[in-house]
């Protein structure tokens, strides 16, 4: 069960193009480790927790802790199907290198996700 939520946490932060180092620090940890163990599956996600990143990724906890992951997010600038089976996500731009390069490495990782099939 631990490995489906970990599972389920990877991919809605990858998703949104987070960090861990974001998600630790939205959820009040001192630093991304101990966020990082709910992604390994080394920790239970606590309740307080999962309520948190349901709001921040506008989905219900029941899909973070699902068994089967569905990743389906009613957050319309991440992810939308087309009907050809592909993934859209919008990308924002402010001109800056760091910008560019911090949404090209989101989307490889989107694109690796769906190679690998687990989006």
């Amino acid at each position: 069960m631990k490995s489906h939520i970990a599972e389920n946490l990877r991919k809605h932060r990858v998703l949104r193009g987070y960090t861990q180092e974001y998600i630790a620090e939205y959820l009040g940890k001192k630093d991304y480790t101990a966020y990082s163990r709910y992604e390994q599956g080394r920790s239970n996600l606590k309740m307080e927790d999962a309520i948190r990143l349901a709001e921040l990724y506008e989905v219900d906890v029941q899909e973070l802790i699902s068994v089967v992951p569905s990743v389906n997010s009613n957050h319309d600038s991440t992810k939308k199907t087309n009907g050809n089976g592909q993934i859209s996500v919008l990308v924002d731009l402010d001109g800056t290198q760091n910008s560019l390069e911090s949404n090209i490495l989101r989307l490889k990782k989107i694109n690796e996700l769906i190679a690998r099939q687990e989006l």
